[in-house]
């Protein structure tokens, strides 16, 4: 039996999600946070989750290949494009142990996930909830709930603006955006 079949989530990390099928012979176009083609060789088995359905499957990538927007992937024991499309919005989870290690100033989505915001005065600023990719550098979506209403601010991830990032206690420090209001005349 697969020792990931035995693992809780909690104990792997999600690199990605299944967009939609690819072709007939089963490969599915994925959004993954790995760059490096060679990262998909050292990955013995993935675990693909259905987060609302629960449904845990254990697989491997047999195939790789860049796309356009993300990558084209291949598990075995998915030969069709019937059994592909059965996996479409699954997560795919690996152990943290296997992932490429970072260059200086690299980050792993799940690093910055949850992680908590603050202003450069220690101010709460909110969750990172999501990361959006814009070509240029990513921006976090930070989520704060006050008074009954969701405040989301938009947050780049350059330089410029981080101060601090955390990864073991989950924290970033991120320089205040001053915006100017400005009133019709």
């Amino acid at each position: 039996m697969s020792e990931l079949k035995e693992k809780s989530l909690e104990e792997m990390v999600p690199i990605g999600r299944i967009v939609k099928p690819h072709g007939l012979r089963g490969e599915m176009k994925v959004k993954v946070a790995l760059e490096d083609e060679t990262a998909f060789k050292e990955i013995q088995e993935v675990l693909l989750y259905d987060e609302k359905t629960r449904s845990r499957f254990v697989t491997s990538i047999d195939g790789a290949r860049r796309a356009t927007k993300g990558w084209i992937l291949h598990f075995e024991g998915i030969d069709s494009m019937g059994q592909a499309e059965r996996l479409v919005g699954f997560h795919i989870y690996v152990e943290e142990r296997v992932l490429p290690e970072l260059k200086q100033g690299e980050y792993y989505y799940f690093q910055i996930l949850g992680s908590s915001v603050f202003d450069e005065n220690r101010r709460f600023i909110g969750t990172v909830n999501d990361i959006i990719e814009t070509g240029a550098n990513d921006v976090m979506v930070v989520v704060r709930e006050e008074d009954l209403t969701v405040r989301e601010e938009l947050i780049p991830i350059i330089r410029d603006y981080i101060l601090e990032l955390n990864f073991e206690d989950k924290t970033i420090v991120a320089r205040s955006m001053e915006f100017e209001e400005v009133k019709p005349e």
